[in-house]
């Protein structure tokens, strides 16, 4: 493990509150989640840790197997942070929800630069009818949480929780600086990697997310460890109390964390989750105690 430099965690309590990023994190670069690491949630969460899923996805896009196989309940962070609800229930803890005239400008953003939206709200995405590619970069097909429709401005009565832009790889630099541009303070700008953008409610990320679930649960921030990957995990892996990132994860992005581990490839959450629980480390990463 290396560290890049808060190191602020050693006075603070051990973690009551544990927020995990999924893909790049407790996924690996295939998808998987190996058994190692779901048998160290299990560890944690059997030590009196309340663990929580902390992801961009929205919550019908595997989120619920996910927590399932990982033996999670209860409201889980998705859509950034815009949705916080049961996975399993639907049941929703918070909402945020663009307003009208935010929602108005992300979509004149979008007919500006000739982008294609895809619009999230609380039963599934929209979008309009000369899309390419849903929401998982295949040809659109209409299913129960996809939708094409003639007019994405009549979604603004569906309390919209985000607008995201697929973009192509080569735009994706300039087209960024422009959407925070535009979004001034009327939104937030999310992305986690080169290929899309999102805008969402102001303030709306995982970090705030998390301090929100904190406090429903009695908790301080200084309670809770994070680990995550990519751009849009820098607010959480910054408010935590103790955080970690994954090997790969930009360099301004580790310079949020306490320590970097390895890549989710040689399973580095394991890593990190022995630096939050030193307590746990000997059986969580299979070794001798020092």
């Amino acid at each position: 493990m290396d560290t890049p430099g808060r190191r602020r965690a050693e006075s603070l309590p051990r973690p009551r509150l544990l927020a995990c990023d999924i893909d790049g994190t407790l996924l690996d670069h295939a998808g998987a989640l190996r058994v190692e690491v779901r048998e160290a949630i299990g560890m944690i969460r059997a030590s009196g840790v309340h663990v929580v899923l902390a992801t961009g996805r929205s919550p019908w896009t595997g989120v619920g197997p996910i927590a399932t196989e990982l033996g999670l309940s209860g409201p889980q962070i998705t859509m950034q942070g815009a949705l916080i609800s049961d996975v399993h229930t639907g049941a929703v803890a918070q909402l945020r929800v663009l307003t009208p005239d935010v929602y108005a400008h992300a979509l004149r953003f979008a007919r500006h630069h000739g982008l294609e939206p895809i619009v999230s709200v609380i039963d599934g995405h929209r979008a309009g009818r000369g899309a390419e590619r849903d929401a998982w970069g295949q040809p659109p097909v209409e299913s129960e949480t996809f939708r094409l429709v003639p007019d994405l401005a009549m979604v603004a009565e569906e309390q919209p929780m985000r607008v995201y832009l697929p973009i192509e790889p080569h735009r994706f630099r300039t087209l960024l600086e422009e959407a925070i541009a535009w979004a001034g303070d009327g939104a937030s700008v999310v992305w986690s990697d080169g290929i899309g953008l999102e805008f969402l409610a102001p303030g709306t990320h995982k970090g705030a997310a998390v301090a929100w679930l904190a406090a429903q649960h009695d908790l301080t921030l200084d309670d809770v460890a994070a680990v995550g990957d990519q751009a849009n995990d820098r607010e959480m892996l910054s408010m935590a109390g103790r955080s970690a990132a994954m090997g790969g994860a930009p360099a301004d992005i580790a310079a949020c964390a306490d320590i970097l581990v390895p890549p989710s490839s040689e399973s580095g959450v394991l890593d990190a989750f022995a630096w939050f629980f030193p307590d746990l480390a000997p059986v969580l990463l299979d070794a001798p105690a020092a």
